[in-house]
């Protein structure tokens, strides 16, 4: 899985967004374990919530399914706490 999201990290900018969304949201072990290491590949120490979101998101585009933006984001919220722990926000629920 490191290997695949290294991949798409470094490529990201040739690769369709919608579709590396698409893959990023899926919830195969596999694609779960890539959207995961992409996702911790995403350095947000420093940053506000909204650009290290914007950040994130502007190398794909969210998936439609309510269930995959919810997997991509709690990925996402609890990098954003280990990167930020002096931040308002105590865990990744709040």
């Amino acid at each position: 899985p490191q290997a695949v999201a290294a991949f798409l990290h470094t490529h990201a900018s040739e690769l369709d967004k919608v579709a590396l969304g698409e893959y990023l949201g899926h919830h195969e072990d596999f694609e779960v374990a890539v959207m995961r290491a992409y996702v911790d590949g995403e350095r947000t120490a420093g940053l506000t919530i909204d650009i290290a979101l914007r950040a994130l998101l502007s190398h794909f585009r969210l998936p439609g399914e309510a269930q995959k933006i919810d997997r991509i984001m709690e990925k996402f919220a609890d990098r954003f706490v280990a990167d930020n722990p002096g931040s308002n926000f105590r865990n990744a629920d709040g």
